[in-house]
């Protein structure tokens, strides 16, 4: 039975996560440039998980909760799978510049963001008691 639930709660939050990437996706700020979006999603993906992080094991948050938002929400928001391919079609589109540009500023920018989240949000915690 706590499978079952486990794959409902990841399934569940997936299915959210996924839902709001699109979401994201077709605000319409960019002019439909996919790669900044794609960026954008990557972005607050790592700043949301360190915040998360910092949260539940703050709290001692239910494993359950790690799958459904971590595991599952996260998981369907997030595009490294999505970056890998912009990347490389970049490439081969021969903008070379545009493709080494694109990875630091999402890899800089993911650490930066999780660091961000994870650090500032003990921090805050630990104001707060």
């Amino acid at each position: 039975m706590a499978l079952i639930t486990d794959i409902v709660m990841v399934g569940l939050g997936g299915a959210l996560g996924a839902l709001s990437r699109f979401g994201v996706e077709h605000l319409g700020f960019f002019d439909n440039d996919k790669y900044y979006y794609t960026v954008a999603i990557n972005l607050t993906g790592c700043m949301v998980i360190g915040i998360l992080w910092a949260l539940f094991q703050h709290f001692g948050v239910a494993r359950i909760w790690y799958l459904f938002c971590i595991t599952g929400f996260l998981g369907g928001y997030t595009t490294y799978s999505a970056f890998t391919l912009d990347a490389i079609t970049q490439w081969q589109g021969g903008r070379p510049d545009i493709t080494l540009l694109y990875i630091a500023i999402t890899l800089v920018g993911g650490l930066g963001g999780c660091a961000l989240g994870l650090i500032g949000t003990e921090k805050i915690l630990k104001m707060i008691g």
